[in-house]
């Protein structure tokens, strides 16, 4: 069952600093995650915030990276208020809202 995580926090100085270039490393590095659909890359420059919301396959690789790996590298990043949670999708009427599941099917295949 498709699993989704999303993640919202406030970055720290090292973060604000980041390079497109550093951010685009980022994004090869997270591509590579196990049972990663994809994850869209979120930020509010008034608020000062940032976050992704991630596709995974599975509740065990989303809680992978979003409680072994992520919190970690965020803190150890300054990033503050930090929030992951974890959501099971339906299905069905995400498809008719035309929600990009088609990127997991492909993966399953």
């Amino acid at each position: 069952m498709s699993v989704l995580l999303q993640v919202n926090f406030t970055p720290g100085p090292s973060q604000v600093a980041q390079t497109e270039d550093d951010k685009l490393e980022s994004a090869r590095r997270i591509a590579e995650l196990p049972g990663l659909s994809w994850k869209i890359w979120i930020h509010d420059e008034e608020n000062t915030t940032r976050g992704g919301i991630y596709l995974f396959d599975d509740l065990a690789h989303a809680r992978d990276w979003g409680e072994e790996q992520l919190r970690s590298r965020l803190t150890e990043a300054g990033a503050s208020d930090i929030s992951i949670r974890y959501f099971t999708i339906s299905e069905a009427p995400s498809r008719i809202t035309r929600a990009p599941l088609e990127a997991h099917e492909a993966a399953d295949a």
